[in-house]
């Protein structure tokens, strides 16, 4: 595990409360109002913060940031600038940074590459939703080797023995879906939602992180018996959204809007 996870981690565990990871697409809308974005997100309390870099078909993902990918793209974003947005914002921050994109991105540029460029920008760990432990090609090893942890994902189906091996082969956390489907979508914690986080927290020796569908407070709240990290993605990439669109200051929102989420 990344000594800045397993440390964020312990800080949180022995703080008693539950850990929080926003979420902002490099380069949305454009590269300056990301870094705003990511800045208000790790101002207002946020323990780690995933970057997506922008594809052009983001399978896992619902139309809040399958739509924000294509106008990054749209206004030019290159891999690169992911990397810049990286550096610049541990400069100003001590939030932990993860990177999340998919497996074409990462095997175009080259593994070895990639992995590299994330440690240098400053990353301290890799989420990549459709690239399975077993056809990998390497990325499990390559992060190892780099000290970067590679963030492996638990989803609704999964057996007790799968989410045993994910969590030996993985590390970090395990980042675990709430329900099947795609981002973005109304995740009412249900019986069947909370008997799938008891199977997840009795089989992973790794700490979890639940995501998909979080927008309130009261959903965090629900969350602490079950994880130790609370993810919120297309709720905030909204917000990011309607401040761009409505000229709003971008980093103040955002930091508003976690604030009020935590406290």
């Amino acid at each position: 595990m990344n000594k800045k996870t397993n440390d964020k981690i312990k800080e949180i565990k022995n703080s008693g409360r539950i850990g929080f990871m926003g979420h902002v697409i490099a380069g949305f809308p454009d590269f300056s109002s990301s870094l705003q974005a990511a800045m208000g997100i790790c101002e207002g309390g946020s323990d780690f913060l995933e970057i997506q870099f922008p594809f052009s078909d983001p399978t896992a993902d619902g139309p809040t940031i399958e739509g924000a990918c294509y106008k990054a793209l749209e206004n030019g974003f290159k891999i690169k600038d992911g990397f810049k947005l990286i550096e610049e914002l541990n400069k100003k921050s001590d939030t932990i940074i993860l990177i999340m994109t998919y497996a074409n991105i990462i095997f175009k540029y080259g593994i070895e590459n990639f992995v590299e460029k994330s440690v240098d920008a400053g990353a301290s760990g890799l989420i990549i939703p459709d690239v399975p432990i077993e056809r990998d090609e390497g990325l499990n090893e390559i992060a190892s080797k780099n000290r970067i942890d590679n963030i492996l994902i638990a989803t609704p189906g999964d057996s007790a023995e799968r989410i045993r091996e994910l969590s030996k082969a993985g590390s970090g956390f395990l980042y675990t879906v709430a329900r099947r489907g795609i981002t973005g979508k109304k995740s009412e914690f249900n019986k069947e939602a909370k008997e799938w986080f008891e199977l997840v927290k009795n089989n992973s020796t790794l700490p979890i992180a639940v995501g998909f569908g979080i927008r309130t407070k009261e959903q965090i709240r629900q969350l602490k018996d079950y994880c130790d990290i609370a993810i919120m993605g297309s709720h905030l990439v909204n917000i990011i959204n309607d401040a761009c669109q409505n000229k709003k200051d971008i980093k103040n929102e955002l930091k508003l809007t976690v604030e009020n989420l935590l406290n």
